[in-house]
């Protein structure tokens, strides 16, 4: 992911762009903050189990108690 952060003199504004998705703060800290922990989050391992959230089961939640309706 492509993160950085940009300043919008006119709007007293700074944006910070994540791809093609975008977040307004008001003070260069908020935005700097955000950044950091964004990156630390992405930066972290990660199980695939846990990031699809899908179970062996086709068409189930991992976790999930919910029986499909019959005939769907």
């Amino acid at each position: 992911m492509n993160v950085y952060v940009v300043s919008n003199i006119e709007e007293n504004r700074w944006w910070v762009h994540m791809d093609q998705w975008r977040v307004s703060f008001y003070t260069s800290g908020e935005a700097d903050r955000f950044v950091e922990r964004l990156n630390s989050r992405l930066n972290a391992p990660h199980s695939l189990d846990l990031i699809t959230g899908c179970s062996a089961e086709e068409g189930r939640s991992a976790g999930s108690t919910h029986q499909p309706a019959k005939g769907a």
